[in-house]
């Protein structure tokens, strides 16, 4: 009877505690829990991706994140044993070189942290984390040390592609060229490790992994892109130079970029630093407004953020249009007297004792003035507005880079009989390189006027191809029948006329000379250009140079910009599959 009613004792306590459990559970449930998870010590610690690659069309990296490490101590750990702590602090200082005193005023300031860094052990190389790793390993007092996995962007080969690749910021946002404009491609999506350290100090992990970011492929040949750059480099140190000097080269069958670069070039591993453009004593002048003003002119990219007007290397459009429309016909025939009189104004050709009679192929050859007054005025400020639109001047091209500019041209009220004259040889409008060439290559190439692209394809951290960047042809803007003449008359203008510069022996180039007076015209300055292609019969690349202000005292000259695309062709050609013929 005794254990009988001490068992049912034990029963009826044990229901009560049940019952006194559930209460508490039910009413006090929450406050119970948030008190003993405030007991415990939490971690939630963001997981870095690693951002896109950026190759060249034969793999060659042009720009990569390597990985890199930050070490993170525990302060509340180290200070939980004495022995850990002395020998985890000497075996930080002494392996990185550290200043001792700024891990203990680390672990005095915030005690209670498991979470703590120093700008002096951040972005540490892979092989000094496995060095200390093993020290680690080998020394079992070292406590409360862990190694944070990030990325730091690196340019292999510094400066070639500078305007066209871009570079970060410091809030590790794409800046300029494809960083800025394909970013959302390039960029990963941030992981997350969460955990706690419960009562014997074990963490208890949930990892949300990181996903990479997407690589872009360039439609570029980093060998021609460096090589261009070279010519530029060697054009303004040993030969003439210029004030501003640009070259573009273009696939005239797809609209691919093969090559964009200019005469400002900075490194992208350090992209605020102004030794390329200018010189100790110049940057020492400089107040921040005017640094900044620099790096801006710096970093932006002239062929496509820069407007100008072209000269002659429009004659092309204007005869295009007028070939189209049955205005004139390869017979057709000026008569040049070295002027012509428009409204109350005499305008000059470049000729001033004129070139007397000329057929319609002498007449770009010679790069008339008159001649092509004469057929801008037969075309009329309507055709001649329509084809400026056509041939997508004074309009963005949709070019996969950001900053691109539209330039300006006259509208059709404008066209007065002046400014109809004079834009018919290429002044009073404004273009942008990008606009030129892609409406250049429509003309050589049958008509088809193909979106501009630097970018070719997209893949992911693997390699695998996401995305393919076919070939847009976004208009027709010329027949076949009048792309054939152009050929053949840029073929004569390089073989015989004023681009005769711009030979390479064994090619067979076609092209156009320009040189446009800027404004004022007081100040005697002038932008001279080369517009070509080759081979001539049926055009596989097209090239155009700008070379604006020569450093010389006479600068309308062609010939400057014509030599110096001679000397490109000659150097990159091979690169891109056109061999000389023997």
């Amino acid at each position: 009877m005794t254990l009988f009613a001490f068992f049912v004792l034990f029963l009826l306590c044990f229901l009560a505690l049940l019952v006194k459990i559930y209460r508490i559970d039910k009413y006090d449930g929450d406050r119970y829990k948030k008190a003993a998870l405030s007991q415990q010590s939490y971690t939630n610690t963001v997981l870095n991706y690693q951002r896109g690659a950026i190759k060249d069309r034969k793999n060659t990296t042009l720009a990569v994140s390597i990985r890199k490490y930050n070490l993170v101590f525990e302060p509340k750990t180290l200070l939980a044993s004495e022995e850990a702590r002395e020998e985890t602090l000497e075996a930080i200082a002494s392996y990185f070189s550290v200043d001792r005193s700024r891990l203990e005023e680390a672990l005095e300031k915030k005690p209670d942290s498991m979470y703590e860094h120093l700008d002096e052990l951040k972005e540490l190389d892979v092989q000094n984390v496995e060095g200390f790793r093993k020290k680690m390993e080998t020394n079992k007092k070292i406590q409360g040390v862990w190694f944070e996995e990030t990325y730091k962007r690196n340019y292999p080969l510094n400066s070639v592609g500078c305007n066209l690749i871009g570079f970060m910021s410091s809030d590790n946002q794409g800046t300029y060229g494809i960083e800025e404009s394909y970013n959302e491609e390039l960029s990963g999506t941030t992981g997350r490790e969460y955990g706690y350290f419960d009562a014997n100090m074990n963490l208890q992990r949930t990892i949300k992994e990181a996903k990479d970011g997407n690589s872009v492929v360039l439609t570029i040949d980093a060998n021609v892109q460096r090589m261009v750059e070279e010519q530029i480099a060697q054009f303004q140190k040993k030969g003439v130079g210029a004030k501003q000097v640009a070259v573009m080269m273009m696939n005239p069958k797809n609209g691919e970029v093969l090559a964009m670069a200019s005469n400002s070039s900075f490194d992208l591993n350090n992209p605020r630093e102004l030794s390329s453009m200018y010189t100790e004593a110049q940057i020492a002048g400089m107040s921040e407004e005017e640094k900044n003003k620099n790096l801006m002119a710096m970093w932006s990219n002239f062929c496509i953020s820069s407007a100008y007007e072209p000269g002659s290397t429009f004659k092309p459009f204007t005869i295009a249009a007028a070939l189209d429309e049955n205005i004139i016909k390869s017979t057709s025939s000026f008569n040049c007297t070295g002027s012509k009189k428009v409204a109350d104004r005499e305008i000059h050709c470049s000729n001033r004792s004129g070139h007397g009679l000329l057929d319609l192929r002498h007449s770009i050859m010679e790069s008339c003035n008159v001649a092509l007054m004469d057929i801008g005025l037969k075309l009329g400020r309507n055709k001649f507005s329509k084809y400026n639109h056509l041939y997508g001047l004074g309009q963005r091209t949709g070019i996969d880079l950001p900053g691109e500019t539209s330039g300006l041209i006259h509208s059709n009220e404008e066209l007065n009989p002046v400014e109809l004259a004079t834009s018919s040889f290429g002044q009073t409008q404004t273009v942008t390189m990008v606009q030129m060439l892609s409406g250049f290559c429509s003309l050589i190439n049958g008509g088809s006027y193909y979106q501009p692209h630097v970018v070719k394809e997209i893949q992911n951290s693997e390699g695998t191809v996401l995305e393919t960047i076919e070939p847009v042809i976004v208009k027709k803007t010329t027949s076949e029948d009048t792309s054939k003449k152009l050929r053949s008359y840029l073929k004569s203008t390089v073989e015989e006329g004023t681009a005769s510069p711009a030979k390479v022996p064994g090619y067979s180039i076609g092209g156009k000379t320009g040189t446009a007076e800027k404004r004022p015209v007081s100040a005697r300055k002038y932008l001279v250009s080369f517009i070509g292609c080759i081979p001539a019969e049926d055009p596989e690349a097209a090239i155009y140079v700008i070379v604006d202000e020569p450093r010389v005292e006479d600068q309308a000259h062609s010939t400057y910009a014509t030599e110096f695309a001679s000397k490109i062709l000659k150097k990159v050609l091979p690169f891109l599959g056109q061999y000389a013929s023997k």
